[in-house]
């Protein structure tokens, strides 16, 4: 279970703190994706990310678009703070209405815990996957 901010908000911040994200109800769904966009865009094996309904969620800040075309097919931007440069969310034109917001930019108390990991086919190293994790090859099948 995700623990909830005592506001009953969910807040992402970026690490200069220029860039912020509200939503009022817990993520819809979490993963861990291990695609060749999410690695170039992170600099990370792997990128974690919560995903909240796009018309609850509002944003504060500037951010830099950096469209790419996904292992799926379709399109995909990410978004980092135009100040610091940070990845803080993810758009896909498969899923438009929701949005991915970097797990590691959610203020505490939340505690992600991801329900898969995706695009296993392209990881740089073996996840340890906890129990119950679903795996999937490509995306979620």
């Amino acid at each position: 279970m995700t623990a909830t901010p005592s506001n009953s908000a969910y807040t992402a911040r970026c690490r200069c703190g220029s860039f912020s994200l509200q939503a009022p109800n817990p993520p819809l769904l979490q993963l861990t994706c291990h695609c060749e966009q999410c690695r170039g865009a992170s600099g990370q094996p792997s990128s974690n990310f919560a995903f909240f309904k796009r018309a609850e969620v509002q944003t504060t800040g500037a951010t830099t678009v950096q469209p790419y075309t996904a292992d799926s097919g379709a399109q995909t931007y990410r978004e980092l703070c135009a100040a610091c440069g940070q990845m803080v969310m993810d758009r896909t034109e498969g899923f438009p209405k929701i949005i991915g917001v970097v797990a590691e930019c959610l203020q505490p108390p939340y505690v992600f815990q991801p329900r898969c990991h995706v695009w296993l086919q392209n990881k740089v190293s073996d996840p340890v996957l906890p129990e119950g994790v679903q795996a999937f090859e490509r995306g979620m099948a």
